[in-house]
């Protein structure tokens, strides 16, 4: 069966990886417009790190000896049984692992396996079979049996079935109020004297609200700020605070930092990329078909179902969905007839219950639903001795449908909370 993949993200490379190991039939071509990451030195000065919790280490591991290189590129926190790990990192130890073990039918016609980076989707034509891709070098036409889309929220392959079927897709978007931007910071020589942890950035004025994040350890010595806020005015749409100048990123990056630890050192060229860059947003989308039969293609990860960030679980449910599908096809073969309900019956439920915990990130960080939140997690994990939600999350056995039932008041609230929010569109031009 010939398969293409559009996105090269963890999990359509994790994806790619299965199905090639599964069966001698599968040929993969898998198709990303970025640059190829397979060099682990590259630097991406908007990029921050995956946690990988013990639910997607299993899967991970799978994959010969890619458990060992993720805790060697990454930083482990045993108790939490947590690797931090840049997201390219894992992107690139999975691409090496794929060619170490299948080649490139670029340089070797025996190969089923094709990568090709730095080409995008320009059209898909699922009446044919058809996706037209565009390179450098020119346009090209590639026929498929089985198309996965992982290419993200603002996923090509969505828009298509979207197009074809937008009453059984029913595709629902909404974005986060806060907006993110990364701040690649230097070594720290006096936070290297105690273990690597992950820092808790704060600051609330009275003319710009609330400025939060975290700054994530790498495993250079480096750090990641990771900064949301909620623009409010014209003078901080591209910026928190309204900040333009190094000197004021300085100052208010030592009003968020916790007074008791030294203050934070700056690279001037990093301070300025980004004051420079555009913020990011954060989407919160559902389908109720994740399938479209005629058109041989499916959807995974963000495509399907994109989520706010605070709970870290963007990844691991891609990679659930890639080993959902890995199965379906180990059982079925090349049915896709079966395999394709089958996919959206088991999924779509299970990726509504990730989306909609997601949405906790509403209530965490309401004026005073938040507190009532905080209050209600301390006496839950310390008094009653039960597991907090990040905990529970990354369990090994555990499910986003069983979690969502734990957590219902509050997302039932966040809910709530969601429907105030500004609608954005739920089509994308292909």
């Amino acid at each position: 069966m010939d398969i293409v993949i559009v996105g090269a993200g963890p999990a359509g490379l994790f994806l790619a990886h299965r199905l090639l190991a599964q069966s001698p039939r599968h040929t993969v071509q898998l198709y990303d417009c970025n640059q190829n990451p397979k060099g682990l030195e590259s630097f991406d000065s908007r990029g921050f790190g995956l946690g990988l919790g013990a639910r997607v280490q299993l899967w991970l591991n799978s994959i010969e000896g890619l458990g060992e290189q993720l805790a060697s590129q990454g930083i482990e926190f045993t108790k939490a049984e947590l690797i931090l790990i840049p997201r390219r990192t894992v992107c690139a130890l999975l691409v090496r692992s794929l060619l170490m073990r299948y080649g490139d039918r670029s340089s070797d016609e025996s190969s089923r396996l094709s990568l090709h980076f730095k080409a995008s989707v320009v059209d898909v034509d699922l009446a044919h079979r058809e996706i037209v891709i565009e390179r450098e070098s020119g346009y090209e036409k590639v026929a498929y049996d089985l198309l996965v889309g992982a290419d993200g929220i603002h996923s090509t392959i969505r828009s298509a079935m979207i197009i074809s079927r937008p009453d059984e897709i029913d595709f629902q978007q909404q974005q986060r109020p806060q907006v993110w931007k990364v701040l690649q910071l230097p070594m720290q020589a006096e936070l290297q004297k105690s273990p690597p942890r992950i820092i808790r950035l704060q600051k609330r004025s009275t003319e710009y609200g609330l400025v939060f994040g975290g700054c994530l350890p790498r495993k250079d010595g480096h750090l990641t700020a990771l900064i949301f806020w909620e623009p409010i005015g014209s003078s901080d749409q591209v910026n928190p605070c309204g900040i333009t100048t190094v000197e004021e990123l300085q100052q208010l990056l030592q009003e968020m930092f916790p007074k008791n630890l030294p203050t934070l050192k700056l690279d001037p060229e990093q301070a300025a990329a980004f004051l420079e860059a555009q913020p990011g947003h954060e989407y919160w989308s559902q389908c109720r078909c994740y399938h479209h039969l005629e058109g041989g293609a499916v959807l995974i990860g963000d495509a399907a179902h994109s989520m706010f960030s605070l709970l870290g679980q963007g990844c691991t449910a891609a990679i659930n969905d890639a080993v959902v599908l890995d199965c379906l096809l180990g059982q079925h073969g090349d049915q896709l007839s079966l395999v394709l309900p089958q996919f959206s019956a088991q999924q779509v439920e299970e990726g509504h219950a990730a989306s909609d915990l997601s949405l906790i990130a509403l209530i965490v960080y309401h004026p005073w639903l938040g507190l009532l939140y905080r209050i209600t997690t301390l006496l839950w994990v310390f008094v009653l001795r039960q597991p907090s939600i990040f905990a529970r999350l990354n369990q090994v056995g555990t499910n986003y449908i069983q979690v969502l039932r734990e957590n219902r008041l509050w997302i039932w609230l966040a809910k709530k909370l969601l429907k105030e929010l500004p609608k954005v569109s739920n089509r994308r031009k292909i």
